[in-house]
């Protein structure tokens, strides 16, 4: 009796597993090298902490865990520290813990790359296809954020499943598919709250455009609302004195039309006098839009009022500090806090790798702008890649309403 001949893969599912694998040991030999100095600070002890409430209150709150009365809040989205809280479960140690964390995000972060690649096959030819998945393999800021206890690499991989579910409903006219794109949109969502637009405006695009039917926007939009709604009723029966997602868009808000927010929150930290009263005004801006808002909105819109040229000048250059190079809230260059030991530095293929991305960075941005103005303008037949222009559209006008941070 002869076996089955199994079908040979082709050359592009093998170059796409190539890729995925290299991406992923890219980033296993950068988290087995890289040393994070203190990684819980910054955001990532609001993370800690809320991880270590879920595991042991199994309340969602950034107090500290021994808080005599811990209480709710929803001051940050609950996506990443229940990533981390699952960790818990599993590791009592914190070496352990840590450890599985950071090869955690080492696999998200490939899986990203080949999620990103199985969706752009549809439009890239081969060539252009395996060089945009070494770019991902190897870009940088990808690889470091896969070393920091903050969101952004659980983040990228939910937006590229969203992505990809959504792709995959446009081209099988599915409603079960088009569910699953909402329900991926809901979970990055519930990680990053400026994903919360992303479903509704892209089920409204793909029916306007006649990508999508009625029925596939409808459940598009209903698979994001089940998931989404639970979270918006919870924080609505919060106490109203709890810190909430309110409050952080409105710090949000005011720090991202301020032009040197990113120069003094640096130098203030170091004590410089004039860097730490631009802080203050900052700070006190908020505190009257959150505590006054009547008065505060009128605030701040006098202060944008008073200075029209600068302010437009401000919020036109906000994309490009979006995606520039330095991330600003932080350490610097690619790293948002110190770390010792990047093979960015200590490798000369690292070196390399850098310094050729740093150079390529303009204007692979100045060509995504270019690129995602010409599929969401012209007519299409299959609509597979307008989604992720969609989404680079959009987050770039939100991130520019609020605050543009190569970070993000």
């Amino acid at each position: 009796m002869s076996l089955p001949t199994l079908p040979r893969p082709s050359r592009i599912s093998l170059l796409i597993a190539g890729l995925f694998v290299f991406a992923w040991l890219v980033r296993w030999y950068y988290v087995s090298q890289a040393m994070v100095l203190h990684p819980v600070r910054g955001d990532a002890v609001d993370y800690f902490n809320y991880a270590q409430n879920l595991w042991r209150h199994h309340v969602f709150s950034k107090a500290s865990p021994d808080t005599p009365m811990v209480l709710g809040d929803s001051f940050r989205d609950p996506g990443y520290p229940v990533f981390l809280a699952l960790g818990m479960a599993f590791f009592q140690s914190w070496d352990h813990w840590y450890a599985a964390v950071l090869l955690g995000q080492a696999l998200l972060g490939a899986l990203t790359v080949l999620l990103l690649l199985v969706t752009a096959r549809r439009w890239l030819p081969t060539p252009w296809l395996g060089a945009a998945g070494l770019l991902m393999a190897l870009w940088p800021h990808s690889v470091t954020m896969t070393g920091y206890l903050l969101t952004e690499t659980l983040f990228g991989f939910l937006c590229a499943l969203a992505l990809w579910l959504s792709v995959l409903a446009i081209e099988r006219r599915s409603l079960t598919l088009s569910a699953g794109a909402g329900i991926g949109c809901a979970l990055g969502a519930l990680t990053n709250a400026t994903l919360i637009p992303f479903a509704p405006c892209l089920a409204i695009y793909l029916w306007l455009r006649r990508l999508a039917s009625g029925r596939m926007a409808c459940a598009l939009v209903l698979g994001f609302a089940v998931l989404y709604m639970p979270w918006l009723i919870r924080n609505a029966n919060l106490p109203a004195a709890q810190s909430s997602s309110h409050d952080r868009a409105l710090m949000n808000l005011v720090q991202g039309s301020w032009p040197e927010y990113h120069a003094s929150y640096r130098a203030a930290l170091l004590g410089d006098s004039t860097a730490i009263t631009i802080s203050s005004a900052i700070n006190s801006e908020y505190a009257l839009l959150h505590d006054q808002p009547r008065e505060g909105w009128h605030a701040w819109a006098n202060r944008l009022r008073s200075q029209p040229w600068r302010t437009l000048t401000w919020y036109v250059s906000k994309p490009a500090l979006l995606w520039g190079w330095d991330i600003r809230i932080g350490q610097g260059d690619v790293y948002v806090y110190p770390t010792a030991a990047s093979p960015f530095h200590t490798n000369l293929a690292g070196r390399i790798v850098i310094a050729l991305c740093h150079a390529m960075n303009p204007w692979l941005g100045l060509l995504a702008l270019i690129g995602c103005i010409i599929v969401l303008c012209r007519p299409s037949t299959s609509g597979t890649e307008q989604p992720l222009a969609l989404l680079l559209v959009m987050m770039t006008a939100i991130y520019t309403l609020l605050q543009a941070e190569p970070r993000y």
